[in-house]
C-alpha cells in the first residue's frame, strides 16, 4: 500500500544559496497545457478537434511568516526577474519534509525564478503574523 505524504515543512534551495528557505504552507502546485481548437472541412463535413497548445510554465506557490532575512532573499531574487536579468533563472530544489526532518518528496526546478511576491494585508498595531506568499515558476519540474 502506498504511503501518503505528510508535510510539516517545505524548503526551496537555489543554486548559490548557502541554506534553503523554509515555508510553512504549500498554497499551490500547477502544471498545465492549454488547448487549441482546430476546425476544418472535408467530404464528411465540418470537423472540430482540440489539439495540444502552449505549455504554461509550472509554478509552485508557498507561504511563510515574514522575516527580514527570508524576505530579503526572496525579494532580491524577485527583483532580478522584474529587471529581466538572466541571473534570475537558477536551478532550484523543492523539498517536502516530515515532522522529523526527513525528506518525503523532492523535485528539481529547472531554470526557476520568483515570478510573484505578495504580503498579506494587515493593520498597524495588530498582533497577527504577516505572511509572505511567493510564486516560483520554472521551465520544468523534474521529480527526484
Amino acid at each position: 500500500m502506498d504511503q501518503y505524504v505528510s508535510a510539516a515543512r517545505f524548503v526551496v534551495t537555489c543554486e548559490g544559496w548557502a541554506v534553503g528557505l523554509g515555508f510553512s504552507e504549500l498554497a499551490g502546485f500547477t502544471s498545465s497545457v492549454e488547448h487549441q481548437e482546430y476546425s476544418y472541412n472535408n467530404r464528411v463535413g465540418n470537423i472540430h478537434t482540440k489539439q495540444f497548445g502552449r505549455a504554461r510554465p509550472p509554478s509552485i506557490t508557498l507561504k511563510r511568516a515574514l522575516d527580514a532575512a527570508g524576505f530579503g532573499r526572496i525579494f532580491a531574487w524577485h527583483a532580478l526577474a522584474r529587471m529581466n536579468n538572466p541571473l534570475a533563472k537558477v536551478p532550484a530544489a523543492f523539498t517536502i519534509m516530515d515532522a522529523s526532518g526527513g525528506v518525503t518528496a523532492s523535485c528539481l526546478l529547472e531554470n526557476a525564478w520568483c515570478a510573484r511576491l505578495e504580503l498579506d494585508a494587515t493593520t498597524a498595531g495588530s498582533s497577527n503574523v504577516v505572511m509572505m506568499k511567493a510564486t516560483i515558476e520554472c521551465d520544468a519540474i523534474i521529480l527526484a
